[in-house]
């Protein structure tokens, strides 16, 4: 693929001579349908790739916005990512491929004789021993990972390497405004966890001693909840990425689980224990939690209404709203998952539901508690922004298409099959966007719902 960038002359009157300057790339979400990538070499009939063989694609990636793409290709006994119709070094392996948000920057593990390297834009960082998942920033300025270089494991942020600790950082991610981090590690393996915020250069930190075993950021990346231990029991603490020092503190339970909060950090809900009886909590209110077993997480209702939860418990599935006065809803099914909800708090969930005697096609959606229809495989449905269709990717007898169904489960459109299809995104006037691998092509699909 060949990426074309345009530019305008701009003539400079006073000083008699004119000069080329780029004009700023276009990073908002793609709107019409685009190749935005395609293959090297050419695919025969028969599968089999032409005079340059480019075989394993063994992972595509598009940015959400669709203004990026990369993919790992084997050549020769060797990987190489190609990013943008750009082609990388030959590894012997790649690892944790990751594409920036616009679209525009990509990071990855390389092992040349079993000894990794992170490449970020092409260029390779120092040997180390072991090395984790790169991350980048919100605005995509930003790259970070964490190395473990002579013993010890470090942040490497923006190509600097930091002093670390024996012990490796968890539970990681950058502040709305690209300015901060917030990580979870211990000093030494005896430490208990801590809860640390600090700038990109380490210097102003804010650290919560014995807090992180478990820590969630909000969708919109300005706020924080993390559990924290007193005396053996365990309370969550809720602070923004603003004001570290200024932290919200919940009651003490035996133990937590679950942890949740909200796409703007104003709710959280979780699982809790307290002297033998189980309690679901949504912003500090207690409520009986049901017989069985949490299935998949709690899930936020919109405009933080209440939660809502998936439970098993001997061959029935019950779908549970405690704070809201949601009716429950029973169903005799083998297993449900991948819950969710529209804006005016309809929701979807997936079913399964083996037919004795025949395999394949058990797999459904069930839309504000209407059965759709079966398939070998259902990937995370999702409202449309006005809360009117379902949209959710199928794999069926090999083959893979984007479904569009009502509010009734039943299916409006089915889009054409592909080799592989990608996570739905919507644009503001609500059209349908997402990636697909046709042939040698990687397409960028945008349709009206």
């Amino acid at each position: 693929m060949r990426v074309f960038f345009l530019a305008v002359s701009v003539l400079v009157s006073l000083s008699g001579c004119s000069k080329e300057s780029e004009k700023p790339k276009d990073l908002s979400l793609l709107t019409t349908t685009t190749v935005i990538g395609e293959i090297a070499g050419r695919q025969e009939k028969d599968g089999a790739w032409g005079s340059q063989p480019v075989r394993n694609i063994s992972q595509v990636e598009f940015a959400s916005t669709g203004r990026g793409v990369f993919y790992i290709a084997e050549a020769a006994g060797q990987f190489h990512v190609v990013h943008n119709g750009k082609k990388g070094t030959p590894y012997t392996n790649i690892l944790t491929p990751v594409l920036s948000p616009d679209g525009q920057r990509a990071a990855y593990q390389a092992y040349l004789d079993d000894k990794p390297r992170m490449v970020v834009d092409g260029r390779e960082g120092e040997v180390a021993e072991e090395l984790e998942v790169p991350f980048f920033s919100p605005d995509s300025r930003h790259s970070a990972y964490q190395a473990k270089i002579g013993g010890r494991w470090h942040f490497v942020v923006d190509g600097r390497k930091f002093p670390g600790h024996l012990t490796q950082h968890n539970q990681f991610g950058f502040s709305a405004d690209s300015t901060k981090i917030a990580y979870v590690d211990s000093v030494d393996e005896r430490a208990k966890p801590r809860l640390v915020v600090t700038d990109l250069n380490f210097k102003q930190q804010s650290v919560r001693e014995a807090t992180g075993a478990t820590m969630v950021i909000s969708e919109d990346k300005t706020r924080i909840a993390a559990t924290s231990e007193i005396g053996g029991r365990q309370r969550v603490v809720e602070l923004s990425f603003a004001k570290p020092d200024s932290v919200k503190e919940g009651r003490l339970y035996d133990s937590i689980k679950g942890l949740v909060i909200s796409a703007d950090g104003s709710s959280v809900a979780y699982l809790a224990e307290k002297g033998g009886t189980r309690v679901v909590v949504f912003n500090g209110e207690e409520k009986p939690f049901p017989a069985g077993d949490l299935v998949g997480p709690i899930i936020l209702l919109p405009a933080n209404k209440g939660i809502g939860f998936l439970t098993s418990s001997k061959g029935t599935c019950t779908l549970h709203h405690p704070f809201s006065g949601g009716a429950v809803e029973q169903r005799q099914y083998d297993e449900v998952g991948e819950l969710a909800y529209s804006k005016d708090g309809g929701y979807v969930y997936l079913g399964r539901k083996e037919t004795p005697g025949r395999s394949g096609r058990s797999i459904f959606v069930v839309v504000n508690g209407k059965e759709g229809p079966k398939f070998d495989k259902v990937i995370k449905p999702t409202f449309s922004p006005d809360g009117q269709r379902v949209v959710y990717r199928v794999r069926q007898d090999g083959k893979r298409f984007m479904v569009v169904s009502d509010l009734n489960g039943k299916i409006v459109r089915q889009d054409p099959e592909y080799e592989m299809v990608f996570p739905p995104v919507f644009s503001a006037d609500g059209k349908l966007a997402y990636g697909v691998k046709d042939g040698a092509k990687l397409v960028w699909k945008v349709e009206k719902l």
